[in-house]
């Protein structure tokens, strides 16, 4: 993929076009404040995660066995973070704040999904190939 800056960037927006809608809608659907920020706290955090793997693979790959170590702690540190931001975030509030929490999580991974298919069509039907 030659592109992969112009993709992070387009995995970003979408992203966060998707969390503010939602956010929106959530605030005004179901007067619930709480939760339309856990869902853009979640996005947020969702694509730190998801590029920071992505740029973690790609210094492991020209940094070789030495960036290990340093790859571990990072994912320590991820997984801590990105687990006890909700509590952090929602404290002892109502379970939907936790539940779109989660939802905005795995929401950018949603989209980059969706983004790299759309890509891979593009570049197909460039080549001519069936997808």
């Amino acid at each position: 993929m030659e592109n992969v800056r112009s993709y992070q960037v387009a995995v970003a927006w979408r992203s966060l076009a998707v969390a503010f809608a939602a956010a929106g809608l959530i605030a005004i659907a179901f007067h619930e404040r709480v939760a339309a920020l856990a869902f853009i706290a979640g996005t947020l955090i969702g694509l730190a995660s998801l590029l920071h793997i992505a740029t973690g693979f790609d210094r492991l790959t020209k940094g070789g066995k030495g960036y290990l170590p340093f790859l571990t702690v990072e994912s320590l540190v991820r997984v801590f973070v990105a687990g006890a931001a909700p509590f952090v975030i929602v404290g002892r509030g109502p379970a939907l704040g936790y539940f779109t929490y989660l939802a905005g999580f795995v929401a950018p991974l949603a989209v980059a999904v969706w983004a790299y298919r759309q890509q891979i069509k593009a570049e197909s039907a460039k080549t001519g190939t069936a997808s």
